[in-house]
């Protein structure tokens, strides 16, 4: 088995104590790459047009239904509930009922010192799911081109404390995230058997996600005019003496522009890197030998699908891993985290058309909360992903479609997506918009 030396440790620690200073050597270079006219936000920020911490409550309790190749068929009931005893705590519960069992808990915005710091935290427990598993990084799988992975235990928590000033002009978010998987079993795309494990396969992996959101619009919830930038540091330490050391920084740009009388046009610019410091075990026969395939000669499904893993570690571990491509934020035509790489650029349009803008209370048995606007937002997104930043545009895919947008009084933006790639549609339920 390898091991890291004295010297590598000792260096692995030297770069990390140089972690800041790369933070803001990106945050230099984001602020001084901003194009005009949104440089000028710098200078003249918008006068917040609303207040920033609204308090009135909302909910949302919605049964959804599934049905999964090799997990079956059952529902998602979802609890979603804002501004919780008048303060601005959210709350969102999802139980899984059916062929799949679980929950997901999450706590947002809740204060622990009045407008100035907040607590977040998620809890999710799952003990069966299935995820797709593309078979090569970058942008030359094809629609197929992947196996379901199915898990009996998909377990995830996060916790962490925003600090936020000036009328949520700058926001400090520090998350600690960890999740404990165990893999039982690979099938095909048509949910067909390739290898049950004898003895399940964990994965785990935990990190420190650091955060910087400067806020420069006339409103935090729904910008109309302004700038916003956000910046994160990610150390993602080896959870094993296997796995590489490597730490991730994203940077992103969002301009609103309005438009005619009450319009919103909407770009946004987002880069995310990984830089390994310390390599990972990238030995093909060492790597076969932690997997739990044991395939027999004879089967090539099996072979087929340990070798595509074993690629895939060898690219993880030489170079990272940046911020996946696909699902309800960046390419909405493609599953959450369909394309993945050591470096990803995305790049966005969205127009926002606001045609009803009127405070309105409703209160049915399963949705309550004001209306403040309703949208209708035309959106048009590439994105790209590659192992080497050189090769970043050389590829990549496009996304486009159409969304409706209920804003509200409570601070919720309840959304619904529809957008079409080069592989089908996507559509998509979910709350607050894309880029927040």
């Amino acid at each position: 088995m390898p091991f890291r030396s004295t010297r590598a440790s000792a260096i692995t620690r030297s770069r990390a104590l140089f972690a800041p200073v790369r933070w803001l050597t990106a945050l230099w270079l984001v602020l001084t790459s901003i194009p005009s006219p949104a440089a000028n936000y710098l200078t003249d920020p918008p006068e917040r047009r609303v207040e920033q911490f609204p308090t009135d409550s909302g909910r949302l309790i919605l049964p959804l239904p599934y049905n999964l190749p090799g997990i079956g068929n059952g529902y998602f009931l979802l609890g979603y509930f804002s501004n919780m005893f008048d303060t601005t705590t959210d709350a969102l519960l999802v139980k899984v009922v059916g062929d799949a069992e679980g929950y997901d808990a999450q706590l947002d915005e809740l204060p622990l010192y009045r407008h100035n710091l907040f607590l977040n935290v998620m809890e999710q427990r799952i003990d069966k799911a299935a995820v797709n598993n593309y078979q090569t990084r970058g942008m030359n799988t094809g629609k197929y081109d992947y196996n379901i992975v199915e898990v009996n235990r998909a377990n995830e928590s996060d916790f962490g404390l925003t600090l936020s000033l000036y009328e949520r002009r700058i926001e400090l978010n520090s998350t600690r995230f960890s999740s404990d998987i165990s893999v039982t079993a690979l099938r095909d795309p048509d949910g067909n058997l390739i290898k049950s494990f004898s003895q399940d396969y964990p994965l785990k992996s935990a990190s420190w996600r650091h955060a910087l959101k400067i806020d420069l619009t006339d409103d935090y919830l729904d910008p109309r005019r302004g700038v916003r930038l956000n910046l994160s540091y990610q150390n993602v330490p080896a959870n094993t003496v296997n796995d590489p050391e490597y730490y991730r920084i994203d940077s992103g740009i969002s301009l609103y522009t309005p438009m005619h009388h009450s319009d919103t046009l909407v770009l946004n610019y987002y880069r995310s890197d990984a830089h390994v410091t310390s390599q990972g075990n990238i030995d093909p026969t060492e790597i076969r030998q932690e997997l739990p395939f044991q395939c027999s000669a004879a089967d090539s499904a099996c072979l087929s699908a340990e070798q595509a893993l074993v690629d895939s570690y060898i690219a993880a571990r030489s170079y990272g891993t940046a911020t996946p491509l696909g699902g309800e934020n960046r390419l909405r035509a493609y599953p959450r985290e369909r394309f993945n790489g050591a470096h990803m650029a995305f790049a966005g349009a969205e127009y926002r058309w606001n045609f009803i803008q009127d405070a309105k209370p409703f209160n049915y048995f399963i949705w309550k909360d004001v209306t403040t606007s309703m949208q209708l937002a035309f959106f048009y997104e590439a994105g790209t992903v590659s192992e080497l930043a050189s090769d970043l545009w050389k590829e990549n895919r496009r996304s486009y479609g159409i969304g409706g947008r209920l804003v509200s009084a409570s601070g919720s933006v309840y959304r619904a997506d529809f957008a079409t790639g080069d592989e089908g549609n996507q559509f998509t339920i979910f709350f607050f918009y894309p880029w927040k």
